[in-house]
């Protein structure tokens, strides 16, 4: 087994130029790592504001389509109101139809009655036609 001190000496002296290239190697790694960070975080900014204008465009999309709803909705509402109305004129005339038959049939049976008046009052009866044999 060898000792401590011959181990040292065993070993043959590193050139002092190995030092800068491991010090040149490290801050290369480190650079390196720097700009992987900076670019990673680029990255997830820009992936950030892609989000932002795809919910942007899905809003927009669904504004467009609650804004054709409403408009559907409002047309229907007029339609129906029309409908109602037309109902309402509907029914005001059907009442006065039905009033002006009325008035009609009375004209009517007025008439009828008045043609079939005898012209000749009709006499009292006579006193002994109440009497009994």
């Amino acid at each position: 087994m060898v000792s401590t001190p011959d181990r040292n000496q065993a070993l043959p002296a590193v050139p002092e130029w190995v030092n800068w290239v491991q010090t040149g190697l490290t801050a290369l790694l480190v650079v390196l790592f720097l700009v992987m960070l900076g670019k990673s975080r680029q990255q997830s900014a820009n992936i950030r504001l892609l989000q932002e204008r795809v919910q942007g465009l899905e809003n927009s999309r669904a504004l467009d389509r609650t804004t054709g709803l409403e408009q559907q909705l409002r047309s229907a509402v007029d339609r129906l109101q029309v409908l109602e109305r037309s109902a309402a004129r509907v029914d005001a005339l059907s009442a006065e139809n039905s009033s002006l038959n009325q008035q009609l049939r009375q004209l009517r049976a007025a008439a009828q009655a008045r043609t079939a008046e005898p012209a000749i009052p009709a006499l009292p009866p006579l006193k002994g036609d109440n009497e009994t044999p």
